[in-house]
């Protein structure tokens, strides 16, 4: 085959697949979101922060907070990822729950619960490991602007003694991170 020959059918086949892909995919997958991707920020927090279970309204997770600014006619996909290691004191007995939010200040939030049920008390230091806690946000379409993006938590119950849900700990890597994506919607 002539090297004529071959980017005759190179450029023949682009210029039938392309606009068959943009016309044909949509009508096969109507649910498929089509978007491209402007930004992405992968933030690592690696500060210690610690909420303790007699707190019981929202307070902004210590150093997890950043600032994006967007073009507009997009969308940001925030995904949160931490471990979240529980320290219960030898006196706990019932539940440890603690609520972590991710918020976009003027646009939203979505929220998990961590928890941990047992009826009997804990014996010596008794600890507990959620791993891999992960909360993802689609704030759908926003405006241009500067957007806060902030981690917040709370506790639910105040336990007997000192408990505590704590991040941080570099020896097992135990960190906190924010992956923020600006995607185009077509």
């Amino acid at each position: 085959m002539s090297v004529k020959i071959y980017l005759a059918s190179v450029l023949t086949a682009i210029l039938i697949l392309a606009p068959t892909t943009y016309f044909v995919l949509p009508l096969l997958y109507p649910n498929m979101k089509s978007g491209v991707l402007i930004q992405s920020e992968y933030i690592l927090f690696e500060t210690e922060a610690r909420i303790y279970d007699h707190e019981l309204t929202f307070k902004m997770m210590d150093n997890t907070t950043w600032l994006i600014e967007t073009q507009g006619s997009s969308s940001l996909n925030i995904l949160f990822t931490t471990v979240v290691e529980l320290v219960l004191n030898s006196a706990w007995r019932e539940k440890a729950e603690v609520i972590i939010d991710v918020v976009v200040e003027g646009i939203g939030n979505k929220a998990i619960l961590l928890g941990f049920h047992d009826d009997g008390p804990a014996l010596g230091a008794y600890r507990a490991l959620t791993f891999d806690t992960a909360i993802n946000f689609d704030t759908g379409i926003v405006a241009a602007g500067t957007y806060n993006i902030s981690v917040y938590w709370r506790s639910t119950f105040d336990g007997i003694g000192t408990n505590s849900f704590y991040i941080y700990d570099p020896s097992n890597n135990y960190q906190r991170s924010l992956l923020i994506q600006e995607i185009y919607r077509m």
